[in-house]
């Protein structure tokens, strides 16, 4: 039985709550709104029960795009810093309910996501991940070690050899989790962008076969190398890429180019340093939904079914500990996101 509004103490606290508050049905239609939402909008929970809430007035209509998406997919979305009607920005948070089949949704002022606010819902969830991850890995790389001695085929000892290495990088990664709950870097090494990407698209062929024939290159052999933590890097370009994969992956036509280049332009910099090294990730698939707009690298904010929204929030930290940044463009049929880097700087003699 579908439940139309929020129940009991709910219902009273929601009503008294200093933000507006709407509850929609999983048709998005309104079915309920706290005063300060009548207030907000000047108008009714009545007139808003009567019909198509997105032409109720400029700051509706830009609502109703959030609104449909999330009941659409039955997916919760966050949408940062929008201007609704002119006002805001705000920050607008459609949380979809399995249980009652309904969304509410809240509207806030909007909140600067800076590195520490965007990190800190994380913190304490990595702490627990890495804690959950270390003993199955064990076990993994136990069983691996096993093959690796007992068996007499080569190629099953050359696949063994690589799930070590695999489960080695993860435990590592997990390790900085479970220190500090937040990344930071390692060992630094130099790194050629290049060879990252083949390590990256190779390991995910291993994962997931389904992902040959889809993955195509496009490298600048010239590329001056970069100085960082490879373990961490090599975690970014794998997270743009399964995103990419994702974004495909029932598309007969799909297509994923990675591509390595010098960009000088604009975009280059991050703050007043020179980030020119760029290894992009390039998807033909639907694209990322406006909705969303910079809030993709916030923790625990995602457009797939089954994701937890911290691929891209883990790849935009680690590109920033890197002195760079990621950024990224998408429309239907072209998504590229890019990680930009500097270049290794050689110490003085």
């Amino acid at each position: 039985m579908t439940t139309l509004d929020p129940p009991g103490s709910a219902h009273l606290a929601a009503d008294q709550a200093a933000i507006p508050i709407l509850v929609f049905c999983a048709e998005a239609r309104c079915v309920w709104a706290n005063t300060q939402a009548e207030e907000w909008l000047g108008l009714s929970i009545r007139h808003m029960r009567k019909g198509r809430f997105g032409i109720l007035s400029p700051a509706c209509a830009h609502l109703a795009d959030i609104i449909e998406q999330a009941c659409g997919t039955r997916r919760t979305v966050v949408a940062l810093g929008r201007m609704l009607g002119g006002d805001g920005p705000f920050d607008v948070h459609a949380r979809w309910s399995d249980e009652h089949e309904q969304l509410i949704l809240s509207v806030l002022p909007h909140q600067e996501v800076g590195a520490k606010a965007s990190e800190a819902p994380a913190l304490g969830f990595g702490r627990m991940l890495a804690h959950e991850l270390k003993n199955p890995l064990a076990s993994v790389r136990g069983a691996a070690q096993l093959i690796r001695r007992e068996t007499d085929m080569e190629g099953a000892r050359d696949l063994a050899r690589l799930i070590i290495q695999d489960v080695d990088r993860i435990t590592r990664l997990a390790d900085h989790w479970s220190r500090v709950g937040d990344i930071q870097l390692g060992p630094r090494s130099e790194i050629n962008l290049n060879l990252l990407a083949v390590s990256a698209m190779d390991s995910l062929h291993r994962a997931d076969t389904a992902t040959r024939g889809v993955m195509r290159d496009n490298f600048d052999p010239s590329l001056p190398v970069i100085a960082g933590d490879p373990d961490l890097l090599m975690q970014a370009v794998l997270n743009l890429l399964q995103n990419a994969f994702d974004a495909v992956r029932t598309d007969p036509s799909a297509e994923i180019v990675v591509e390595t280049r010098f960009d000088a332009g604009p975009k280059s910099r991050t703050g007043g340093n020179p980030t020119p090294l760029v290894l992009s990730v390039r998807d033909n698939g639907p694209g990322i939904p406006e909705t969303l707009g910079s809030g993709i690298f916030t923790p625990f904010v995602t457009t797939k079914p089954a994701g937890e929204g911290l691929g891209l929030a883990f790849s935009a930290r680690i590109a920033a500990l890197h002195e760079g940044q990621i950024d990224f463009e998408s429309q239907a049929g072209r998504t590229v996101f890019n990680i930009r880097l500097p270049i290794a700087r050689k110490d003085p003699k």
